[in-house]
């Protein structure tokens, strides 16, 4: 997942064809278009979790201002609707990163440049998958360790890529809220001070990532505090 990659000529000339036959392209060229303009054919791309990294030639179209990027989920339907994620001020950038998006998720992208209130044909279509999301935790227990106070352990999560967790809990069989930040991989603890005697609990762990980027929620502990 670590090098750059590139579609064929051909498919590209697939995808191009396919975007702009109409409907397919719902939400791109708000501003109208003019085929003159520099389109963005060859773009390379790195895919992580939860962010996509782009890189294209430099625009030699004078005229040209900016770039737009525009991203889709794909549809299985004739429609496929498009939202701008980014205007980019510089013809001269040739990089952009869309961050904080779902991992395991495939997406479709494709960017235009434009001029003076006018916008090019979109060019190639990519479409990407982010990498799958961090397994989860794989074990906790959780202790009554005195009275109104729950000790919750956990095994430390294998890759050394996270550098926390995030500790959820529920009352009374509610909803998940957010409860406290553990810092640092090999950290498997954490301990509750603010239950409540009488009520039960269920703590669940989730790892997170140096850049963010979230674990599978792990298994859930459930205990009645005393």
């Amino acid at each position: 997942m670590k090098r750059f990659n590139r579609y064929s000529s051909s498919i590209a000339l697939l995808l191009l064809t396919a975007l702009l036959s109409g409907c397919a392209t719902q939400g791109i060229l708000a501003i109208g278009s003019d085929k003159t303009l520099e389109k963005i054919t060859q773009i390379k791309y790195i895919v992580g979790k939860s962010s996509v990294g782009f890189e294209w030639p430099a625009i030699k179209d004078s005229r040209v201002k900016g770039i737009k990027v525009y991203r889709a989920i794909p549809q299985h339907t004739k429609d496929q609707r498009y939202t701008k994620i980014a205007s980019i001020d510089d013809r001269y950038a040739t990089h952009f990163v869309d961050r904080n998006i779902a991992p395991n998720q495939t997406y479709q992208y494709t960017f235009t440049t434009y001029g003076l209130l006018k916008e090019s044909l979109p060019g190639s279509v990519i479409k990407v998958k982010t990498q799958e999301a961090f397994e989860a935790v794989g074990f906790i227990k959780t202790y009554n360790r005195d009275t109104g106070v729950v000790k919750v352990l956990w095994n430390p999560h294998p890759s050394p890529e996270i550098s926390g967790y995030i500790i959820e809990r529920k009352v009374q069989g509610g909803k998940w809220k957010y409860l406290a930040t553990v810092r640092g991989r090999l950290m498997p603890e954490y301990i509750d001070k603010s239950a409540a005697i009488g009520y039960t609990y269920s703590y669940r762990v989730v790892a997170r990532s140096s850049s963010g980027v979230r674990a599978l929620p792990g298994e859930a502990s459930t205990i009645k505090v005393q």
